[in-house]
């Protein structure tokens, strides 16, 4: 619809009607930009939590796992299951801090990790530290993409659903596209040009949607 509207307002035969319908088109994408928004922040919200919730049970694995292990000093993993715990310990359990002061810890012990690899792999602790640092690795990047989406646009709590901004869209695309298909006869040699450019927007766009269709 954004690209629609810019080819529509390059000619200047339109009518005051479709002058209007078109004005009407402009102010519901600019409330579909905000709706778009609010529908991306919400989804990073729900991505951010999955992350955190994640974080926090990879880390309660690696943390009972050890201490299964620990729990038999005649398993030949005990020593370095002891090791890995004992760098658990010093740094404390992250899952009972903030956010940001979890994501802080888990980096420094992730760090901490990093020359013991060999020793995870043996104990069968790897898979469960790798996990776990990607887990917080993903809240840390989704947590700095809506700070910076909250900072950089004010969103408004009330804001209409994308879904029904859609509709008022979809409205206005079918009135557009019945004055033009008018146009096409009263003004032919004035909106050729115009209307294949209209036509090759939507064969794009008809080819995208396929694709889709077939990937899914």
């Amino acid at each position: 619809m954004t690209d629609l509207h810019g080819i529509i307002i390059r000619y200047s035969f339109i009518g005051d009607v479709l002058t209007f319908l078109i004005v009407e088109v402009k102010r519901l994408l600019g409330i579909a930009e905000v709706a778009l928004l609010a529908e991306r922040r919400n989804d990073l919200v729900r991505q951010k939590n999955d992350a955190d919730r994640r974080r926090d049970t990879l880390h309660s694995r690696l943390f009972n796992y050890l201490k299964y292990i620990i729990g038999d000093d005649s398993d030949p993993r005990f020593d370095d299951a002891q090791n890995i715990m004992r760098i658990l310990k010093e740094a404390g359990n992250p899952t009972k801090l903030s956010e940001n002061a979890q994501s802080a810890m888990m980096t420094a012990i992730a760090t901490k990790m990093e020359p013991h690899s060999a020793t995870l792999t043996a104990i069968g602790a790897k898979d469960i530290v790798d996990a776990m640092n990607d887990a917080n690795t993903q809240f840390i990047a989704i947590n700095d993409e809506l700070r910076s989406m909250i900072a950089a646009k004010k969103l408004d709590p009330e804001q209409v659903s994308m879904t029904a901004i859609r509709k008022d869209i979809d409205r206005h695309y079918i009135a557009v596209m019945g004055m033009l298909n008018g146009y096409a006869i009263a003004k032919r040699d004035e909106s050729t040009e115009m209307l294949t450019e209209i036509n090759v927007l939507i064969a794009r766009f008809d080819a995208l949607l396929a694709a889709r269709r077939r990937n899914k």
